[in-house]
C-alpha cells in the first residue's frame, strides 16, 4: 500500500481532549491496570486544508517518553 501526503497547507486543532486523537494510540507493551490507566499516547489532530486528510501528531517530548519505554519493553521480552 502506497501512501502520499497532497503536501497541502495544514492546520493543528485546538486539544487532543477535543478529538478522538485522545485515545489514538496504546502501547502493546501495556496490559492489565497499568496499561488501562496509562497507556494511552496523546495525540494532536492535524488537518489537511488541501485534501481534507485528519493526521495525528505525537509531541516531541511524549515520543521520546514512548520510545524509552519500548527499548526498556523490547530489553525486557514484554514484545
Amino acid at each position: 500500500m502506497e501512501t502520499k501526503f497532497c503536501e497541502g497547507i495544514i492546520v493543528k486543532g485546538k486539544s487532543p481532549q477535543e478529538s478522538c486523537a485522545l485515545h489514538f494510540w496504546k502501547a502493546p507493551w501495556k496490559r492489565g491496570f497499568k496499561g488501562a490507566i496509562s497507556g494511552a499516547i496523546r495525540a494532536y489532530p492535524w488537518l489537511c486544508l488541501n485534501c481534507g486528510a485528519i493526521i495525528p501528531y505525537v509531541e516531541e517530548a511524549e515520543l521520546q517518553k514512548v520510545k524509552e519505554e519500548y527499548e526498556e519493553a523490547k530489553l525486557e521480552g514484554r514484545l
